[in-house]
C-alpha cells in the first residue's frame, strides 16, 4: 500500500508495534525515510513532470535533488531504529510545497538576498514582528493561536479560506489580526500559494457589497490548486447587521463553486447612559437573522470549545455558514483548546440543546450564548422544588429554524414556554418567540400528543445581561407563575430581596477563583497572563487546570485591569460556569492587589473577597504601618467583617534588591548598568508569592517548579534558588485588630466626602490603553550584515562592549581562564579517558572556595557542526544579531557558525514539543504524521526510545524529517540554549594560587543502532590544547569544610567522585603546613583497577606518609576475584568510624565499661560534646553505592551496642545536622 494512501491509526500501530519488537533490534516503521521497493518508471516520470512554484525560481537557479515522493513501506519487514539513524545523514528531501501558515523555508545560499548596498539603522537591528504590545516571551510565553477561542477562530478561518474580508479587527478586540498579521508575512516573504488574500475592511451601511463583488468575479483564488473560493469575514454584531441587506440580496447566488463564511463575535462597545462597556449585542445578532432569512445557516456556540468547533463545522458544512459566539467573556478565556485541523471532520450539530430535568412543566427558551451559559450555572443553584419543574432549552441554529428538531428537543411535559430574547426596541416580541409560537401551528406540533399551551416573551435590552442571583429569581418567578407573563425590571428589582442564598458553584466544582487588580501600566500588570500559563503549561505537576479572564477598564486613571483566574482539578466542561457569574458572586478565594495607590482610589475590590479569604498587597514604597494609614474606613469595615487575612509584599523592592546583587556581581552599577534586570521582574516575585501561597509548597520544591515556568528568564545573579528566597523574605502577614477595624470611621473630612468607589468592574476596553505603557516586544533573531558589528567595534564606548568576555550574553558571572595542562590520568590504551586539568585564572579575579563547582560554559564540536551547516544549506559566515540573554534590548553579533557551536544545543536531546513544532512544518504528509504521533500522548512510548534508547539529537530529527525545514529563526527559538556543565573543583586556591584544577571523564556510547555519541562538554574539554581560552562560572555546593578545622572529615569518592576531596585535602595540607591544630582525614577511594585508575594516587601516598591523610580505605573491584567496594572497606573501619562520627560513644564506653546494649538513649546523646570532636561524611559520586554505604555505617553503630533504630536515627541526625553529605549522580 502506497504510504500516503495509509491510515493514520494504521501508521501508528506499525509504528508502535514495530518497536516492540525484540529486545535489541527497535524496528521503526518510517514511510516517508526511505523507498522499501525501487522506484517506478511511472514515479520517475511523474517527478519529472513536477513543477517548481514560480517563487521559488530565483535568477541564480540552484539545482535540486528531487527525491522520490511517497515512498513505500512495507509493513512485514519496517525499517528499524538503526536504519532511521542512519538515514538521517542522507541528502534531505526536496518537495515542490510551500511551507504552512507563517513558517518560512531556510533558503539556499544561492537564493539569499545580497546585502551589498542595503541601507542600515546601525542603532538597533529591527525586531521581526509588529506586535508591540506583547510582553516578553520568558514572562508570557510564545503567542500561540490556540489559548483564545477568539484568535482559535481567526486561525481557523485563515486555513480554510481562499479570501478573507477583516472588518475593523482593532476595534472589535483583536478579531481578525491574526489573519492580517499572516498575510502581511506572508505579502513580506512571498509566500501567495495556498494562502488566502486578506482584506482589511471598514464596517458602514452596505458592508457587505464588497463580499458580493468578489464573489461574482471571474479573478482565480490564491490557490492555484483549488476549484472553488471559499470566502470568509470576521465581523461582529454591528458589522453582521449592516451587511444583512447585501446579504440577503445575496441570498444562495453565490454558485456551486464558492462558499461563504461570517465568523461573528457577538462582543460590541454598547453605551448604557453615560458609560461605555463591552457586552454581547444579541439583539442585533436576531436583527441581522431576522432580515437575512434562511439563505445562510445560522448557527449560535456557546461555551469557548464549541465555539471553535462550530467555527470549523461552518466549512464543512453544505451551506454558506453564519457562526455567532460569545466575543465578550468566553471567547476572551484564556485556558487550553483542542483546535481542529483543516483535514479534521465535523458532523452536524443538533438545533436545539435540553439541560433540565426529564418531567418539566416549564421550559425557558433562550439562544446559544453567553446567556445559555449562565443560565446552566444558575440551574445548579436552585431549590430542589424549583429545579425539579424548569429546564432551559438552548437555540443552536436559529436559521432554518426547524420545527421538528423543536418538537424533539422539548420535553413532552411542558406546559408553558418563556422565550428569553434581546430586543433593540424597548418593546415587542423578538424573532426567537416568534419562530416559537409558528412552531406550535406546526405540524410536528398539531400530530403531537401534548402540546405547551402557552409562549410568553421575556425581553431584554441589547447587551443587558443577568446576575447569577437575577438568574435565580427568574428561574422562581417563571415556576411560580408558569402561564404568567414575567417582567425582567420585577425580576431585578426582587432578586437582592426575595432571592435565597445562592449555592456556591466554586464550591460544587471544587474550584479556587483568584482575582488579580491591577493597573494598565503596572510592571506586574501581566501577572494573571504568567499563572493562567502556569497552570495551563504544567496542570500535569499541580493536577490544576486553569481558565483566565481579563477585563479592562480604559477611562479610570491610567487604566485598571481585573483579571479573574479559576482553577480546578476538574477537565473542562460546557457546564462550567462562566468566569463573570462566578465573578460576580464575592466569592474569591485570593485577592492580589496590585499598585493600591491607583487601584483603591478607583474601585473598592474587597466585596469580591469570600470570608475568610486571603489577599496579598503588593505595596511598592508602603510599610504595614502606610498601608493602613491609606486604606478607608469602609475597606477596612469589610475586611474585618469577611475575616480577611492579609500578606504585604513590596516587589518592586525585591527586584531592586536582586538588581543590586546582580550588579555588584558583574563589577558595580557604574560598570553593569543601572537596571541589571528588568522591572517585570516583579511579576516573577509575584508569582512566586501565590504559588507558595496556593500550592502550600516552598523551599527547593518550589524552585524546582518556577524552573520549568520562568526557564531561562533574567532573574539576577541568584537565578530561581535567589528569585524564591527573596520573595519568601519579602511576604510578611499583616495582622490587623479586628475589632479596631469592624468599628473604623473615616480620618478625615476629605475621606468622609470623598466619591464613592464602584464595587462592580466596568468593562469597557477589549485591552490596554494604546497608550499605556507596555512591556515591549521580546527580541527575536535577525539577519544582518558585518557592516553592523563592524560599526559596534569602531564605536564600543557608545554600544558598551565588553571585549574581555567571550560569552556576553550569559546571564551568571563569567570568568575567561586559560588552560595551561591537559594531561591524561588513565592508560592510553584503556577504554575510559580519565584527565586532568589546569585552568590559570591571572589577572580575572577569579576566587572559590573548596567544595564548589566550576561551571564550564562548552562548544559544539566544530567538524559536526560544519557538517550540519552543509547539511542544511546555511552559510556559516552570514551574521545573525542574537538578543542578549541578560539584557534583552542589547544584540550580540554572531556568525551561523558561532551560533551553532557555542549558543545552540543542537546536538542534545530534544523534548516532545520538537517534535510537535516540525509537524507543523512538514510538507511530506507521512513525515507530518510521524511527528504527530511521536508528539501525541500515544506516542510517549516511541518518544522515550527514541530519546533514552537512541539518544537522538535535535540535528538527527532534523535529518529524519529533512521535509520539516525549520527555519533559522525559528531553530534558535526552539533548540534549548547550551546549559553550563558543572564539575566539582579538584584544588584549593590556598593551595595552587591562581588557578583552577578540574578531574574529568569523558562520556562516550554508542547506541543500539550504532550511532556514535559523546558528552558535549567533556568532549570539548578534551580535546583543548594548552593555551585555550574557556568560558567558566562558579556554582555553590554542599560539599564544604566543615566550620571548626579540628573536626575529622571522613572521604568516601568513586571514580572522578575524588575530585573534590582533593581540594579537601589540599586545603588541610596547608593548614598543617602554617602549624595549625586540624582533625583526622580518612579517604576511602574506588575504581576498577589500580594501575589504571588509582586517580592521583602518588599524591595521596605523599600526604598519608606526611601525616596529612590518617587513614585510607583503597578498593578497586577488579583487581581481586571478589569485588571489593569502598562499603566494604567502611564496615572494616566501622570501629574508627564510630568514634569521628559518634564521640559520645567514646564517653559512654568510659563510664558504661563494657555494656553491649544500650537502653537509655538519653545516653547516645552528643549535646555535651564538644563541636571540635564530631566528624563529617562526605559521598561523592555516582548513586548505586549509597544504600550500601548507609547499612555499613548502621551496623558499625549496631556493633557498638546500639538498637537499629537508635543507628537509623543517628543517621538521621547527621544529615539534619549536615554532617553526612551526599553529591551523588
Amino acid at each position: 500500500m502506497a504510504a500516503t494512501q495509509q491510515p493514520l491509526y494504521q501508521s501508528a500501530a506499525i509504528f508502535a508495534g514495530g518497536l516492540a519488537i525484540g529486545a535489541g533490534a527497535l524496528a521503526l516503521s518510517r514511510s516517508a525515510f526511505a523507498p522499501a521497493t525501487k522506484p517506478t518508471k511511472s514515479t520517475k516520470r511523474k517527478l519529472s513532470d513536477a513543477k517548481v512554484p514560480a517563487s521559488r525560481a530565483t535568477s541564480s537557479a540552484v539545482s535540486e535533488k528531487l527525491a522520490p515522493v511517497g515512498d513505500k513501506v512495507s509493513a512485514s519487514n519496517p525499517p528499524t531504529v538503526a536504519t532511521l539513524a542512519a538515514d538521517a545523514v542522507r541528502t534531505p528531501l526536496a518537495v515542490n510545497e510551500q511551507p504552512k501558515l507563517d513558517e518560512q523555508p531556510e533558503p539556499s545560499v544561492g537564493d539569499r538576498v545580497k546585502h551589498i548596498g542595503t541601507p542600515l539603522d546601525l542603532a538597533a537591528p529591527a525586531v521581526s514582528r509588529d506586535d508591540v504590545t506583547n510582553a516578553q516571551a520568558w514572562l508570557n510565553g510564545i503567542a500561540s493561536s490556540k489559548t483564545t477561542s477568539t484568535t482559535a477562530i481567526d486561525s481557523i478561518a485563515y486555513s480554510n479560506s481562499t479570501a478573507i474580508f477583516a472588518y475593523e479587527s482593532a476595534a472589535i478586540g483583536g478579531f481578525g489580526q491574526f489573519s492580517e498579521a499572516q498575510s502581511a508575512e506572508a505579502t513580506t516573504k512571498g509566500w501567495f500559494q495556498g494562502r488566502p488574500k486578506v482584506f482589511s475592511m471598514q464596517t458602514r451601511t452596505g458592508a457587505g457589497a464588497a463580499i458580493a463583488g468578489y464573489l461574482s468575479g471571474k479573478g482565480s483564488t490564491s490557490s492555484s490548486d483549488s476549484s472553488s473560493k471559499v470566502v470568509t469575514a470576521l465581523t461582529n454584531a454591528s458589522g453582521l447587521l449592516a451587511m444583512a441587506p447585501a446579504l440577503s440580496a445575496l441570498g444562495n447566488s453565490t454558485g456551486d463553486d464558492a462558499k461563504l463564511v461570517l465568523q461573528v463575535s457577538a462582543a460590541s462597545q454598547l453605551t448604557d447612559g453615560d458609560e461605555l462597556n463591552v457586552k454581547n449585542d444579541y439583539a442585533s445578532i436576531l436583527a441581522a437573522t431576522a432580515a437575512i432569512g434562511d439563505a445562510f445557516e445560522v448557527v449560535l456556540s456557546g461555551s469557548r470549545q464549541e465555539a471553535v468547533d462550530l467555527a470549523h463545522y461552518a466549512y464543512k458544512s453544505g451551506k454558506n455558514v453564519i457562526h455567532v459566539f460569545d466575543g465578550a467573556f468566553s471567547g476572551r478565556e484564556v485556558g487550553a483548546l483542542d483546535v481542529p485541523t483543516k483535514e479534521s471532520t465535523s458532523s452536524a450539530p443538533q438545533h436545539f440543546s435540553y439541560t433540565g430535568p426529564a418531567h418539566p412543566t416549564v421550559a425557558l427558551v433562550v439562544p446559544n450564548g453567553s446567556h445559555s451559559l449562565a443560565a446552566r450555572a444558575a440551574l445548579v443553584s436552585l431549590p430542589q422544588a424549583v429545579r425539579s419543574s424548569v429546564g432551559l432549552l438552548s437555540v443552536r441554529i436559529a436559521r432554518p429554524w426547524s420545527d421538528a428538531e423543536l418538537r424533539k428537543a422539548l420535553p413532552s411535559s411542558v406546559e408553558s414556554i418563556h422565550v428569553l430574547e434581546e430586543l433593540r426596541a424597548a418593546s415587542g416580541s423578538g424573532i426567537l418567540h416568534e419562530d416559537v409560537v409558528s412552531s406550535l401551528f406546526s405540524e410536528a406540533f398539531l400530530t403531537a400528543s401534548s402540546s405547551p399551551k402557552s409562549v410568553l416573551p421575556l425581553t431584554l435590552a441589547a447587551g443587558q445581561s443577568l446576575s447569577a442571583s437575577e438568574w435565580n429569581e427568574l428561574f422562581i418567578s417563571v415556576s411560580k407563575t408558569p402561564s404568567s407573563g414575567v417582567k425582567i425590571a420585577d425580576v431585578i428589582s426582587n432578586a437582592s430581596a426575595s432571592s435565597p442564598q445562592a449555592v456556591d458553584l466554586l464550591a460544587l466544582s471544587g474550584s479556587t477563583l483568584v482575582t488579580l487588580i491591577d493597573s494598565e501600566t503596572s510592571t506586574t500588570a501581566n501577572l494573571a497572563s504568567v499563572i493562567g500559563r502556569t497552570f495551563r503549561e504544567r496542570g500535569k505537576d499541580t493536577n490544576l487546570r486553569a481558565r483566565l479572564l481579563s477585563r479592562y477598564d480604559n477611562y479610570e486613571a491610567t487604566g485598571i485591569v481585573r483579571s479573574d483566574i479559576v482553577l480546578t482539578t476538574r477537565p473542562e466542561a460546557t457546564s462550567d460556569a462562566p468566569i463573570e457569574i462566578l465573578s460576580s458572586q464575592g466569592n474569591s478565594h485570593v485577592l492580589i492587589v496590585s499598585d493600591p495607590a491607583t487601584t483603591l482610589k478607583s474601585y473598592a475590590p474587597f466585596s469580591s473577597l469570600r470570608n475568610g479569604g486571603t489577599i496579598l498587597f503588593n505595596t511598592p514604597g508602603w510599610d504595614a504601618t502606610e498601608l493602613e494609614a491609606k486604606l478607608r474606613a469602609e475597606d477596612k469595615r469589610v475586611l474585618a467583617e469577611k475575616d480577611a487575612k492579609l500578606y504585604l509584599i513590596d516587589a518592586a523592592a525585591v527586584v531592586e534588591k536582586i538588581n543590586a546583587e546582580t550588579a555588584n556581581a558583574l563589577g558595580g552599577k557604574g560598570k553593569a548598568g543601572e537596571e541589571v534586570v528588568p522591572k517585570e521582574l516583579a511579576t516573577a516575585v509575584l508569582l512566586v508569592a501565590f504559588l507558595r501561597a496556593q500550592l502550600g509548597s516552598s523551599g527547593q520544591t518550589l524552585v524546582s517548579f518556577v524552573k520549568r515556568i520562568l526557564g531561562t528568564a533574567p532573574l539576577g545573579v541568584a537565578g530561581v534558588e535567589g528569585l524564591v528566597s527573596a520573595s519568601e523574605k519579602a511576604t510578611e502577614p499583616f495582622n490587623f485588630d479586628v475589632k479596631s477595624w469592624s468599628q473604623a470611621e473615616p480620618i478625615s473630612e476629605a475621606e468622609a466626602n470623598a466619591a464613592a468607589r464602584p464595587t462592580e468592574f466596568r468593562y469597557n476596553g477589549f485591552g490596554p490603553n494604546a497608550d499605556a505603557a507596555s512591556l515591549g516586544v521580546e527580541p527575536t533573531p535577525v539577519r544582518t550584515t558585518w557592516a553592523l558589528p563592524a560599526w559596534q567595534h569602531m564605536f564600543s564606548e557608545a554600544y558598551d562592549l565588553k571585549e574581555d568576555s567571550l560569552r556576553p550574553d550569559l546571564p551568571e558571572k563569567t570568568w575567561v581562564v586559560k588552560v595551561t595542562e591537559n594531561r591524561r590520568l588513565t592508560p592510553v590504551d584503556y577504554d575510559r579517558n580519565v584527565f586532568h586539568m589546569e585552568l590559570s585564572t591571572a589577572g580575572t579575579g577569579l576566587k572559590y572556595e573548596v567544595g564548589e563547582a566550576l561551571g564550564v560554559h562548552g562548544w559544539n564540536d566544530a567538524d559536526e557542526v560544519s557538517e550540519f551547516i552543509k547539511w542544511a544549506g546555511l552559510d556559516a559566515d552570514e551574521v545573525i544579531s542574537v538578543p542578549s540573554l541578560n539584557d534583552p534590548s542589547k544584540f550580540e553579533s554572531r556568525t551561523v557558525f558561532q551560533v551553532l557551536q557555542q549558543r545552540l544545543d543542537i546536538f542534545g536531546k530534544p523534548p516532545k514539543r520538537f517534535y510537535e513544532e516540525l509537524s507543523k512544518l512538514a510538507t511530506n504528509r507521512d513525515e507530518a504524521r510521524w511527528l504527530r504521533f511521536i508528539s501525541s500522548a500515544e506516542g510517549s512510548s516511541t518518544f522515550k526510545k527514541l530519546s533514552e534508547v537512541e539518544t537522538v539529537t535535535y540535528a538527527d530529527v532534523l535529518r529524519m524529517f529533512p521535509s520539516a525545514r525549520l527555519p533559522l529563526d525559528k531553530l534558535m527559538t526552539e533548540v534549548e540554549p547550551i546549559k553550563p556543565r558543572h564539575y566539582s573543583i579538584a584544588s584549593a586556591q590556598a593551595a595552587v594560587g591562581d588557578s583552577v584544577h578540574l578531574l574529568i571523564v569523558t562520556v562516550d556510547w554508542k547506541t543500539p543502532s550504532g550511532a556514535a555519541r559523546y558528552g558535549q562538554c567533556t568532549r570539548y574539554l578534551s580535546n583543548l590544547k594548552v593555551g585555550a581560552e574557556v568560558t567558566v562560572s562558579l556554582k555553590p555546593s554542599v560539599m564544604k569544610l566543615p566550620p571548626i578545622d579540628t573536626q575529622p572529615i571522613i572521604m568516601a569518592g568513586l571514580g572522578t567522585g575524588a575530585a573534590p576531596f582533593r581540594a579537601f585535602i589540599q586545603a588541610r595540607a596547608v593548614q598543617k603546613a602554617k602549624g595549625l591544630e586540624v582533625g583526622p582525614l580518612v579517604y576511602y577511594f574506588g575504581s576498577r583497577y589500580r594501575s589504571a585508575e588509582y586517580l592521583y594516587g602518588e599524591e595521596l601516598e605523599a600526604y598519608t606518609q606526611d601525616g596529612v591523610i590518617q587513614h585510607m580505605g583503597l578498593a578497586f573491584s577488579r583487581d581481586t576475584s571478589k569485588k571489593v567496594y569502598i562499603q566494604h572497606k567502611i564496615q572494616q573501619d566501622g570501629d574508627m568510624l564510630t568514634r569521628y562520627l559518634a564521640p559520645e560513644i567514646e564517653e559512654l564506653e568510659r563510664q558504661g565499661g563494657e555494656a553491649k546494649i544500650v537502653v537509655d538513649s538519653s545516653l547516645v546523646s552528643d549535646e555535651h560534646i564538644e563541636e571540635g570532636r564530631k566528624g563529617y561524611f562526605f559521598v561523592c559520586g555516582p548513586t548505586w553505592p549509597v544504600p550500601d554505604i548507609h547499612e555499613a555505617l548502621v551496623s558499625a553503630f549496631t556493633a557498638k551496642g546500639w538498637t537499629k533504630d537508635q543507628a537509623e536515627a543517628k543517621m538521621e541526625a547527621l544529615k539534619e545536622e549536615e554532617r553526612y553529605v551526599l553529591e551523588v549522580y
